[in-house]
């Protein structure tokens, strides 16, 4: 059976998409198969998913098949999050209820560094601490210092306020 059939959609540089449709249409799985997060036993059957990014280690940009990328491959990972996102459908629920919100965001701010250190340089956990409370007071969020250290919102130790 085939979830998704025929998606097809470009996105130029810089652009942001925002994919809407019917309830079971295939949004998710459409943008799952773009990062290469189907869940199994789910797999892109054919077809191609054609990104264009710097090349590996270079300044050159190329076109690169995403759907022949090994899933947890290191090409993948690092356009996974750096390059293209998804923002799920319940972003409440994306994190873990288990880990500061601060500790999630740092994490995925040292797997995608080079976005944030062009240089190659690595980026410190105190570094990423700062990045991340920055990103916090540019969007609002009140006490970001506090709020790096909470829980999601899907966590009773969460404040409300974060939403």
């Amino acid at each position: 059976m085939r979830a998704v059939d025929g998606a097809s959609f470009e996105v130029m540089p810089g652009q942001v998409l925002g994919i809407v449709g019917e309830s079971g249409c295939g949004k998710s799985v459409t943008m799952k198969a773009v990062l290469q997060l189907v869940d199994e036993p789910g797999r892109i059957a054919g077809g191609e998913i054609l990104f264009r990014c710097r090349e590996e280690g270079g300044t050159r940009e190329e076109i690169v098949d995403l759907a022949k990328l090994p899933r947890r491959g290191q090409r993948m990972r690092a356009i996974r999050g750096a390059e293209i996102a998804l923002i799920p459908q319940e972003p409440m629920a994306a994190f873990s209820p288990v880990h500061t919100v601060g500790d999630q965001i740092i994490e995925a701010l040292q797997i995608h560094q080079r976005q944030w250190r062009p240089d190659g340089g690595k980026l410190s956990r105190a570094e990423a601490h700062d990045i991340v409370v920055d990103l916090f007071r540019d969007v609002g969020i009140s006490m970001p210092e506090q709020r790096v250290g909470a829980y999601s919102c899907s966590s009773p130790a969460a404040s409300g306020s974060a939403r």
